[in-house]
């Protein structure tokens, strides 16, 4: 048996040494094993892979193959005052990047906020969608079945109270396409972020589906498959934004005129101007949403606590919004769609766990304290980057913090400094400890049992 064959499977053996050897086995010396193999065949060293603080054991559910990790820098943003439903409080925010400038913006954004009063944040609502696609003969048959399924969901919700307790079905929306039948299944899923547990229920939803005869035959049914694409599972897509898909929050702030000055040293009418070019631009090029560089943010937050990084395409879609007030302006941020969870996928790990932690989010509603966290640094980012760009720094703030750092360079004190507003340069007020009357919580979501950061 050559390595990776199972001793069960008919047809013909794998050549041998071609594929990656001890496939299914989760324990260190299968791990080893495989970068044993992996260097003899690539002739690579991989000296940096040997070395694992993760036990293969417990990677059951997150990797196959499993041969090393790879370390990315973690940074500390903040602190950010939050006065919201779910977090209330200064909160520092771990940021898992290699994005020179980005933790310095985030915290001068910070800075601003906090100076200003803080951040009001709310979790709007939580939903998750799989949309499975059952494809008939005729256009007749697909009508007939789209007319059908709605009287059937309260037994469809019976069924998937079966395979999980966590995921409650509140809706099931036919779309007729042709002869085709999309049903998009609508989910709260607590405090995971549902994608696996969402897939398992509706799998079952439609095997009972396929069971009844006066829903479907195999005369008139020609396939069926478990996604046909119109749930906006990792991909961008204008109904999930509309819609929601994940955790829709959202953050907002007004600033001052002098903050707006001292710390992120533009005035509030340049920095209005230069969102309405920004805003311009993203209608012109049909960017869904309009917003600065919340995907940074979103990647950033994501890797660090152990969410599907694959989500960050649908979850940075976000709408950044500045208006002019008499005295300053004020700023909002909507995440329509956050994908995440603090519990499964790889929140379990060691310092994705700690980190959660840190943040206060384990435990009951602490997705939807997650899902404000990242809002309101959203919000404070967009804020700082902006801000650079009409003020003429952003390129500068790279230069001496980002990837593109002359390496000729002597680094001096100026260098060292955060990227632009730093606390050092600001005569910084003690921030107000009482926040704004907490709004009431979203229905069905747990409340916040954490406390304050």
């Amino acid at each position: 048996m050559s390595s990776g064959d199972s001793p069960d499977r008919s047809g013909p053996s794998r050549p041998q040494g071609r594929y990656v050897p001890a496939r299914g086995l989760y324990t260190e010396a299968a791990r080893l094993r495989r970068l044993s193999w992996l260097r003899a065949r690539t002739g690579a060293a991989l000296d940096s892979l040997q070395h694992t603080r993760l036990d293969a054991g417990k990677l059951t559910g997150n990797i196959e193959g499993f041969v090393g990790t790879v370390e990315i820098p973690i940074g500390v943003a903040g602190p950010l005052l939050f006065c919201g439903t779910h977090v209330q409080g200064e909160v520092y925010a771990p940021m898992a990047t290699t994005e020179g400038a980005l933790v310095s913006s985030a915290t001068r954004g910070a800075l601003a906020a906090t100076m200003a009063g803080g951040v009001g944040t709310h979790t709007v609502s939580q939903a998750m969608t799989r949309a499975p696609v059952f494809a008939f003969r005729r256009l007749a048959d697909a009508s007939r079945f789209a007319e059908a399924i709605c009287r059937h969901l309260s037994t469809l919700r019976t069924v998937i109270r079966q395979v999980s307790d966590h995921a409650v079905l509140h809706s099931i929306e036919p779309v007729v396409l042709g002869r085709t039948v999309h049903l998009r299944f609508r989910y709260s899923t607590g405090d995971a972020a549902g994608q696996n547990m969402t897939t398992v229920c509706t799998w079952q939803a439609c095997q009972w589906i396929l069971r009844q005869p006066h829903l479907v035959t195999d005369e008139r049914l020609e396939s069926f498959i478990i996604e046909g694409n119109t749930s906006g599972d990792k991909k961008a897509s204008a109904l999930a934004m509309a819609e929601g898909r994940g955790i829709r929050v959202a953050a907002d702030c007004h600033l001052p005129a002098g903050i707006v000055e001292r710390v992120l040293r533009t005035t509030p009418d340049e920095l209005v101007r230069g969102y309405q070019h920004i805003a311009d631009g993203a209608v012109h090029s049909a960017v869904l949403g309009s917003n600065a560089n919340t995907a940074n943010i979103v990647a950033a937050i994501f890797t660090a606590t152990g969410q599907d990084i694959a989500c960050v395409h649908e979850s940075s879609v976000g709408q950044f919004i500045l208006e002019r007030t008499g005295d300053g302006v004020y700023a909002s941020m909507t995440l329509p769609g956050l994908a995440l969870g603090t519990v499964g996928g790889g929140t379990h790990l060691p310092a994705q766990h700690e980190l959660l932690k840190m943040m206060g989010c384990t435990g009951p509603g602490s997705a939807a304290r997650l899902a404000e966290i990242i809002a309101g640094f959203a919000l404070a980012l967009d804020l700082s980057t902006v801000s650079a760009a009409v003020a003429g720094h952003f390129a500068s703030a790279h230069e001496r913090l980002g990837r593109n750092r002359p390496p000729a360079r002597k680094v001096t004190e100026q260098d060292t400094a955060p990227a632009t507003g730093s606390e050092s340069r600001v005569d910084r007020p003690s921030p107000p400890t009482v926040c704004a009357p907490r709004p009431a919580p979203v229905p069905g979501l747990a409340p916040d049992r954490t406390g304050s950061s």
